[in-house]
């Protein structure tokens, strides 16, 4: 395999995996409770990326960035770094962050694969909420004019009989 080694920190729900090994099958993506990583300080975790041929990290850990001590580490290791801030609660919050990876990721790392170094991507955030949705009562408002029962509104003519000249 020549794609990318990617993986996915913990703040990434596992269920993202099998859609992203579908969607990027050229690339390894693995996640951290995968490899028995998870809860591993990220000052062990992000060197030891590295030696295990991981070219990248998919976290939702934004601060990393504003830590001095990361930061560095990240630097040093030469990882590409992708990141995203985590939005809503409980469901809201796992729908948001997957849809975020698995609307992201795909476009990101074909623009990886051609960097000539290390690059820090943040990915915008896919927002779950009302605005996502619209639900309708079909009684109330029938979603088009062939809705069976819908009362019409315009009077139909009935068609004419016509006779041959």
């Amino acid at each position: 395999m020549n794609g990318l080694k990617i993986l996915l920190d913990e703040q990434v729900p596992e269920p993202a995996l099998a859609p992203l090994r579908f969607m990027l099958p050229l690339h390894a993506v693995d996640h951290v409770q995968r490899i028995n990583w998870k809860g591993k300080p990220d000052l062990q975790l992000i060197p030891d990326m590295p030696r295990r041929g991981y070219e990248v990290l998919v976290t939702a850990d934004v601060n990393q960035l504003e830590d001095h001590d990361e930061c560095a580490a990240i630097k040093k290791a030469g990882i590409h770094h992708v990141r995203f801030e985590p939005h809503g609660r409980g469901v809201a919050q796992t729908a948001s962050t997957i849809a975020t990876i698995l609307a992201g990721l795909p476009l990101v790392v074909p623009v990886l694969e051609q960097a000539a170094g290390q690059r820090l991507v943040e990915l915008t955030v896919v927002r779950c909420g009302d605005a996502r949705y619209k639900v309708t009562d079909p009684e109330r408002n029938p979603p088009s004019l062939y809705w069976p029962g819908r009362k019409s509104t315009t009077k139909r003519h009935a068609p004419r009989d016509t006779v041959p000249d």
